[in-house]
C-alpha cells in the first residue's frame, strides 16, 4: 500500500514556526540564565567561604590558642560552633606545617591537611579554590593567620560542598524551566491566534489555493476582450491585462504594476471613485486618442474602500459589433423583401394560370428570368466578391419593396478578395440604407426615387460612391455628420456614419459627404493595400511609460 502524507495546512505551519521560534528563544534565554546562575552561585559560595575564613583567622581567640600547649582544645569547639551556625561543611585551622587543630571529624585532628591547594595561603595570600579533601569535592576559602607582630602562624580553610551548590542551582533552573514552560504555552496560544487571524485574512484559503486562484484570475483577465485596470487605496496600479495596455498605448511587456494611475492615465477617474466610493457605469472617456466606454466600481472590504477596478472597451469595437448586428438585420430584411417580391410574382403567375392566360405566363416568366439573369451576369462579370454582391442584391430587393430604383454603375469593378472587405460592406450598408430612408420619407415627390452605387478598384485606390436624389443633408451639420450621435432622425441615431468614418480613417482612407438640394453623395477612397495607420508618437508598439 502507498501511504501519502497529507501536507500541513498553512495554520499548522504557522503554529509550528512560531513555536520553534519561541522555543529557540527560550532555550537561548534559559542557557544564558543557567550559565549566569552557575557562575554567580560558585562565585558567591567562594566569596562566602573566604569571608568566613578571614573572619575566623582574625579572631583573637584563634590567635591566642596558638600560644597554648594544646591549641586544638581551644580552637576545635570554637570552629565547630561557627561551622554549625554558618552551614559550612568544614572549618579547618592548621599551623604552618598544615597540622590540623580543628576538623568536623575529630579523628582527623592532628593530621596533615590535604587537597594540594595551600601554596598561596602558606605565603600569606588569601585564595579561593576547588579541591577534593577528606569530605569530598568542595569550594574552599583560605586565609592566613597572623600574630600581633604580623607574622604568619597558621592557616584557616573553610569549605562548602560542591554537590550542595549544584542542588541549589538545579532548584533555581527548575523554577526557570517552569517559567519557560508557561512562556511556551503562551507562545502556542499566540501562534494559534495569529494563524487564525492570517487564515481569516486569506478567506480560509491555503497557499496552493491562492496560487491556483491567482493563475485563474490572470487567465480570465487575459481572455476578456475588455481592458481591466485595478488600483489600491493609494491609487497605485495592482492589476492590468494586455487589452488595457493596448488601449492605453503601452507595450505588451511594459510593467506598470505599482505605478500611480495618474502617471499612466492622467485623465483617469479612478481616484474619484476611490474618494467617493460610488460606481460609474457606461461612462465615455478619451484615452490615447480613442473613445472608450468605461465602467468603474470601488472595491469594498468590511464597508471600507480599499481599491477600485475599471473595465473599458474601445467604442469603435462596440460600434462595429452594433453595426454587424444591424447588417444581420438588414440581411434579414433583404431576404424578407425578396421573399415578399417572389411571393407576389408567384401569385401573379398563379392568377394568370387560373385565367388560362398561358402566353402571358410565359412572357412574365421570361421577363423575370431576364431581369435576374441580367443582374447575375452583371455581378459575375464586374463584382467578383460574393460578400459585396450579397449586400448589393439585398439592398436592391429592399429598394424595390420601398418603390425605389437602386442601380449599380455599369463601369463598376471589384476583384476577389475585396481589399478592406469589412470597411466596404460597412460603407455600402450604411450609405445605401441612409439613402433609402431619406427617399422613403418623401412620399409626395414628383420624380422617381433613385439611388446609384459606384465601386471601382481599377485606379490607384478603391473608390466607393453612393448617390441619391433625396433632400440632401442639412448644411448646418456639415462634416459633423460623421460624429457620434449627430443625426436628424431623432435620439439614439447617428452612429452609422461615425462608425464608417472611423473604419475608413483606420484603414488609411478618406471620406466625404457632398450634399445639394437635389440629393447627396457619399464618397470614400481607400488604399488598395491592407494597411493600418498608427500615430508615430503614440504607436503602442513603441511606447512604455517607466
Amino acid at each position: 500500500m502507498n501511504f501519502s502524507l497529507k501536507p500541513f495546512s498553512l495554520r499548522t505551519k504557522i503554529n509550528i514556526l512560531v513555536l520553534l521560534i519561541v522555543g529557540f528563544v527560550l532555550i537561548l534565554v534559559m542557557s544564558g540564565l543557567s550559565c549566569n546562575i552557575i557562575q554567580s552561585r560558585f562565585e558567591e559560595t567562594g566569596n562566602r567561604a573566604l569571608l568566613l575564613a578571614k573572619t575566623v583567622a582574625g579572631m583573637p581567640q584563634i590567635r591566642n590558642a596558638f600560644l597554648q600547649k594544646n591549641p586544638s582544645a581551644q580552637i576545635e569547639p570554637l570552629a565547630e560552633e561557627i561551622r554549625r551556625r554558618t552551614g559550612a561543611e568544614f572549618i579547618v585551622v592548621g599551623n604552618m606545617h598544615l597540622i590540623r587543630y580543628s576538623h568536623p571529624n575529630p579523628a582527623m585532628i592532628g593530621k596533615k591537611m590535604v587537597g594540594g591547594d595551600n601554596q598561596y595561603v602558606l605565603h600569606g595570600k588569601e585564595s579561593i579554590t576547588q579541591a577534593a579533601g577528606t569530605l569530598g569535592l568542595s569550594i574552599r576559602g583560605k586565609a592566613p593567620i597572623f600574630d600581633e607582630h604580623r607574622r604568619q602562624i597558621g592557616v584557616v580553610s573553610v569549605g562548602f560542598p560542591v554537590q550542595n551548590i549544584w542542588n541549589d542551582i538545579f532548584a533555581s533552573i527548575k523554577h526557570l524551566g517552569m517559567v519557560a514552560a508557561i512562556g511556551l504555552v503562551y507562545g502556542f496560544m499566540g501562534a494559534h491566534l495569529l494563524s487564525g487571524h492570517i487564515k481569516k485574512q486569506l478567506f480560509n484559503m491555503e497557499p496552493h489555493e491562492i496560487a491556483l486562484l491567482s493563475q485563474k484570475q490572470h487567465a480570465i483577465m487575459e481572455s476578456i476582450r475588455e481592458g481591466i485596470l485595478a488600483v489600491d487605496r493609494q491609487g497605485k496600479i495592482t492589476a492590468c491585462n494586455q487589452e488595457a495596455k493596448r488601449l492605453i498605448g503601452l507595450e505588451p511587456d511594459c510593467d506598470i504594476i505599482g505605478q500611480p494611475i495618474r502617471q499612466i492615465a492622467p485623465n483617469s477617474r479612478l481616484p474619484e471613485v476611490l474618494e467617493e466610493g460610488v460606481s460609474q457605469f457606461d461612462q465615455p472617456m478619451i484615452i490615447h486618442n480613442s473613445l472608450i466606454i468605461a465602467n468603474r466600481v470601488p472595491v469594498l472590504l468590511n464597508g471600507r474602500v480599499i481599491g477600485a477596478v475599471s473595465t473599458f472597451r474601445d467604442k469603435l469595437e462596440l460600434d462595429k459589433m452594433n453595426q454587424q448586428l444591424n447588417d444581420v438585420r438588414h440581411y434579414a430584411d433583404a431576404l424578407r423583401s425578396q421573399r415578399h417580391e417572389f411571393l407576389n410574382r408567384l401569385h401573379t403567375i398563379s392568377g394568370l394560370i387560373q385565367m388560362q392566360e398561358y402566353e402571358l405566363v410565359r412572357e412574365f416568366i421570361n421577363q423575370v428570368n431576364e431581369e435576374q439573369q441580367h443582374l447575375i451576369e452583371f455581378f459575375m462579370s464586374r463584382i467578383h466578391d460574393p460578400a459585396v454582391v450579397g449586400i448589393l442584391i439585398g439592398k436592391i430587393n429592399r429598394a424595390k419593396e420601398l418603390g425605389i430604383q437602386l442601380t449599380v454603375d455599369p463601369s463598376s469593378h471589384l476583384r476577389e478578395p475585396c481589399p478592406h472587405r469589412e470597411v466596404v460592406i460597412s460603407v455600402l450598408g450604411n450609405a445605401i440604407e441612409n439613402a433609402l430612408e431619406a427617399l422613403a420619407e418623401m412620399p409626395d415627390r414628383k420624380e422617381k426615387a433613385l439611388v446609384s452605387v459606384y465601386i471601382n478598384d481599377q485606379s490607384d485606390s478603391l473608390q466607393i460612391r453612393v448617390t441619391d436624389n433625396g433632400p440632401g443633408v442639412d448644411p448646418e451639420l456639415g462634416q459633423h455628420i460623421f460624429e457620434s450621435g449627430i443625426s436628424t432622425k431623432g435620439k439614439n441615431r447617428g452612429f452609422g456614419l461615425a462608425i464608417v468614418s472611423r473604419l475608413v480613417a483606420k484603414a488609411g482612407g478618406k471620406i466625404a459627404m457632398i450634399s445639394a438640394n437635389s440629393g447627396a453623395t457619399l464618397e470614400v477612397n481607400l488604399p488598395k493595400e491592407e494597411v493600418v495607420i498608427f500615430d508615430a508618437d503614440t504607436d503602442p508598439r513603441r511606447r512604455c511609460r517607466r
